[in-house]
């Protein structure tokens, strides 16, 4: 058969009459696999797989602590813990003395301090103080300082080499009480023995008194250590306080010397002195 045209005519197809493909036939569990897909576990990281920036951050943040605590660590021997209150301990004995020099009292015991702190600086009290007249030698101690004039005034030594005192101030000066401390070969032996005098010097301090560092530093002129504290105590209900301070210094003897004064505060105007005493003090 032919169109119009003369074309052979093509015959028709139905879409339905048209050969087809066949489905493939799909089991339940491959369409629960597909509509539920397995998830995998993400891969496990290695020390490797963590980025660099990660840990520098953390070794920095280490360092840091480590400085802190380091840094703490070697402060804390240089950091006094307060005001601390003077205690004589139980059942203690003091030493013998080693010669015929100041000797603690035979009822004396051994007596708690706070931390002395390695290096802090005296205070300049305000003033002018009292007038020098002269300078004191104590050729048996091997010092000499200022010798002041009234209201300060000479006084039986005993048991120091020198003394002067203005009503409850007193200044004094001797070989270190007690025992030889043998050689000293650095600013923290003298410090040590300084603190073993300024422990003495407490018998001249009122009892109970609570006790704080105000001064630890090297003496102006020779080898030895000044240390300088506040006392805090009670007078019939009033509070009151004493500024002092203990130098040790050598003088190429048997013992170092050790000059001591204390001030109540009841007399500013001869605190200054105290300043005097440390600016003056020399070996011979």
């Amino acid at each position: 058969m032919t169109d119009e045209q003369g074309s052979p005519r093509r015959p028709f197809i139905r879409s339905y009459d048209a050969p087809t493909t066949p489905l493939p036939k799909v089991s339940p569990e491959e369409l629960r696999r597909l509509a539920f897909p397995e998830r995998q576990p993400p891969p496990r990281r290695s020390f490797g797989d963590i980025p660099m920036r990660i840990v520098y951050v953390v070794c920095a943040v280490s360092i840091g602590l480590a400085v802190v605590v380091f840094v703490h660590a070697l402060g804390a021997d240089d950091q006094p813990p307060g005001t601390v209150e003077v205690q004589r301990a139980a059942q203690a004995t003091p030493s013998a003395p080693a010669s015929a020099t100041i000797s603690p009292s035979p009822s004396a015991t051994p007596i708690t301090l706070p931390r002395v702190p390695a290096s802090r600086s005296m205070t300049v009290f305000p003033g002018s103080g009292t007038t020098i007249a002269s300078l004191i030698t104590d050729e048996k101690s091997g010092i000499s300082y200022a010798k002041f004039g009234a209201p300060w005034r000479s006084v039986k030594p005993d048991p120091f080499q020198f003394r002067q005192k203005s009503g409850d101030a007193i200044i004094a000066s001797g070989p270190l009480p007690g025992a030889d401390p043998g050689p000293l070969r650095d600013q923290a032996d003298y410090r040590k023995v300084a603190t073993r005098a300024a422990r003495w010097t407490l018998r001249y301090q009122p009892e109970g008194s609570t006790l704080r560092w105000t001064a630890s530093q090297p003496v102006r002129y020779g080898n030895g250590w000044l240390l300088g504290y506040r006392v805090t105590y009670q007078v019939e209900g009033e509070k009151r306080t004493s500024e002092a301070i203990v130098a040790l210094v050598e003088t190429g003897g048997n013992k170092p010397a050790m000059l001591f004064a204390s001030v109540p505060g009841t007399k500013p105007e001869l605190h200054h002195d105290l300043n005097m005493l440390v600016w003056t003090l020399r070996p011979l």
